[in-house]
């Protein structure tokens, strides 16, 4: 098979993409509001370490998890009324639900701990950048719990591993600016 760069970066691809990963956009934006007291870690290190670090909270996760439920079964109730047959192709849309967006939610919180965790082995501060792992994190997280219940267009994973980084980053500068996040990435 050829790889058609038109076949997987095309405006239908992006809304089939868009459409199902939205839950794992929101719980990642906003799962620093909770503001949690209760590290996943329990403060433990290794080789010196944090484990994750203070700021992955029991409460982070758990809001994560809500927020993706919600936004699932939001979508599932709005699916009837989007212009879906204005396409000129058929599009493959995720049928969502709040458990699909569950397993989003959460998926994108255990990707952002994994992306922790190899932080804090790297030497990587609290806060600190860490290009493409920071924004790519959630996503893979996300994805891969996704596939427990639907099947993941490969088309969908390029698109989205293309696209997030440019979202997130913006995303961030924006939360950086209304004092939502402490820093810009």
């Amino acid at each position: 098979m050829v790889f058609d760069i038109y076949s997987v970066f095309s405006i239908f691809v992006l809304v089939e993409a868009i459409y199902l990963i939205l839950p794992a956009y929101a719980a990642n934006g906003l799962m620093p509001l909770a503001r949690g007291k209760r590290p996943i870690d329990g403060g433990r290190t290794w080789r010196g370490k944090p484990l994750l670090g203070k700021g992955k909270t029991w409460e982070g996760l758990i809001l994560g998890a809500v927020v993706g439920m919600i936004i699932g079964t939001v979508e599932m109730f709005a699916f009837p009324y989007l212009p879906w047959d204005m396409s000129p192709v058929a599009l493959t849309i995720v049928s969502m639900g709040p458990v699909l967006g569950l397993l989003l939610g959460l998926g994108a919180g255990i990707g952002d701990l994994a992306g922790s965790f190899i932080k804090r082995r790297a030497r990587i501060n609290r806060g600190g950048p860490a290009p493409l792992l920071d924004q790519e994190d959630f996503i893979v997280g996300s994805l891969l719990f996704a596939s427990l219940l639907v099947s993941v267009q490969l088309n969908w994973w390029l698109m989205l591993l293309v696209l997030t980084p440019v979202l997130h980053v913006i995303s961030n500068i924006i939360g950086y600016l209304i004092g939502v996040k402490k820093e810009p990435w």
